[in-house]
């Protein structure tokens, strides 16, 4: 089996409490993504200026990753979705970071994720093989069931791109 990394963004834990039970069954390594100036705003603000970042192509420079990617083969990246898409951070990983890999990606959201997983395509595709997609509405709301649907989907990604 190829290495797995599971890399993550997560601005209020939703995102974090996925990547944490995908990285528990898959036994992978597990690295959150930080942005060098994360954001500040509390209350409802802070959704404004998050949809800002997106709406206007915010790339924020990240904090160093810690671990080499060159040492994995599969990626799963995991984000909350802002604006109809993947958080500014994820998309300064995607574009800057992630190439050559396999790559799954799971989202979390409060609706509004339609074309969520369509962008994220093809962000992905441009540099790497995309192998599979997962969305988690409010999963904090059940915990145990996303948890559940987050491994048995990682599980059969897995199990259905070991060929790629």
């Amino acid at each position: 089996m190829s290495k797995i990394l599971i890399l993550y963004y997560s601005f209020e834990g939703s995102t974090r409490e996925i990547a944490e039970s995908i990285s528990k069954v898959l036994k992978s390594d597990l690295m959150e993504v930080k942005p060098v100036e994360e954001l500040k705003s509390k209350g409802f603000s802070k959704f404004i200026w998050g949809g800002y970042q997106v709406v206007t192509g915010k790339k924020p420079e990240l904090i160093p990753l810690s671990k080499n990617l060159d040492d994995y083969d599969t990626v799963f990246i995991g984000t909350p979705i802002w604006a109809g898409t993947y958080a500014p951070p994820i998309k300064s990983l995607i574009e800057d970071y992630i190439e050559g890999k396999k790559v799954a990606y799971f989202y979390c959201h409060e609706g509004g994720h339609k074309k969520a997983i369509e962008k994220a395509k093809q962000a992905i595709e441009k540099k790497n093989a995309f192998i599979g997609a997962k969305g988690f509405m409010n999963p904090k709301k059940n915990l145990e069931l996303s948890s559940e649907e987050a491994k048995n989907w990682a599980k059969l990604v897995l199990t259905k791109t070991i060929d790629l």
